[in-house]
């Protein structure tokens, strides 16, 4: 079925979206390039086609279909914040922060923004800014762990962490460390375990979890 009015449109992306969450990409791509087919440069499809090939590691492909989205939507907040995402996992931490500002301007408010600019901050070795960062996620969502521990990971990193606070991140990057490992992600795991004992190295539990 070619796709052309709004109602098909929505009702196609809708299932996209769902073959996408299920994992089932095969399915998910067939439905976008389907839409693209009945609506050339569709926004939300050529940004779903980004997200699959950012997901299976093919990133020149997806940074291709981030650019294209923001060539006709210049103002996608999604789009701006996974290109920074996607540059960031590359290393590429200037182009990360040119993208990261772009979203922060259409979307000031977003927490998931400011955990991430402040890691990319952070890894140029710009603290006080990534702190900065950390302190603005926290304010928008007070119960953010991500941004909690990241913040104190900070500190601890530039000698600012009190003594009476050391307990308290070193189990919360431990707490992190179990739930990215029961979700799969190893190698987070693996240095949310590492930042624990660096802050408590008597946190045995990190060491045999």
């Amino acid at each position: 079925m070619r796709i052309t009015t709004v109602t098909q449109l929505s009702e196609a992306l809708q299932v996209a979206l769902q073959y996408h969450r299920a994992n089932r990409l095969v399915e998910a791509e067939q439905v976008y390039r389907q839409i693209l087919a009945g609506i050339p440069n569709q926004p939300d499809a050529l940004y779903g086609l980004g997200m699959l090939a950012q997901q299976v590691g093919k990133y020149q492909t997806a940074e291709e279909f981030f650019n294209t989205t923001l060539l006709v939507n210049p103002e996608s907040f999604k789009a701006w914040f996974s290109l920074g995402n996607l540059r960031q996992a590359q290393g590429q931490l200037s182009e990360a922060v040119e993208a990261y500002q772009r979203a922060l301007a259409l979307q000031p408010n977003s927490v998931a923004l400011y955990n991430n600019f402040g890691y990319a901050l952070q890894q140029q070795g710009k603290w006080e800014n990534a702190i900065a960062c950390y302190q603005k996620a926290l304010e928008i969502q007070p119960n953010c762990a991500e941004a909690d521990v990241n913040l104190g990971n900070a500190l601890h990193a530039q000698g600012q962490l009190s003594q009476e606070k050391h307990a308290y991140y070193a189990a919360l990057n431990h707490d992190l460390g179990v739930s990215r490992k029961i979700g799969g992600d190893l190698k987070t795991a693996v240095a949310y375990y590492q930042k624990a004992i660096a802050i408590q190295p008597d946190l045995v539990n990190s060491h045999y979890t």
